[in-house]
């Protein structure tokens, strides 16, 4: 179970932060000053963002992320990464440069029985 617990009392600075994915979900917390973060999506397109202290940035599985240029020096973020599937990467910052795949997350419906009675 996921349980995140005081993340908005904690968190570390992020003067900046290289392109980089992950196999799974990442959110940011974005808890003091301001910055510009940046992904590029799977099909390849790239989106600049304006993030200040109280937003909150939702990254998909694979999609490249970064900041652009440097951040204010209070510039204060905490993570919290989404469900991590079967054969997913330990957290840390990968490079489709050197992985030489784009991950992405897909829905598996697994047919069940529980509670049928209550479809009718």
């Amino acid at each position: 179970m996921a349980h995140h617990k005081a993340l908005m009392k904690s968190g570390f600075l992020l003067p900046t932060c290289e392109k980089h994915f992950h196999d799974h979900d990442e959110t940011w917390l974005i808890l003091k000053g301001s910055g510009t973060g940046f992904w590029i999506d799977h099909d390849g397109n790239r989106e600049d963002f304006v993030l200040e202290a109280g937003d909150v940035w939702m990254i998909p599985a694979g999609f490249e992320h970064g900041c652009a240029g440097t951040n204010s020096e209070d510039f204060t973020i905490s993570v919290f990464d989404g469900t991590k599937p079967p054969g997913c990467h330990d957290h840390a910052h990968y490079y489709i440069e050197k992985e030489g795949y784009i991950p992405s997350l897909e829905l598996v419906k697994t047919p069940t029985d529980r509670y049928a009675e209550g479809r009718a």
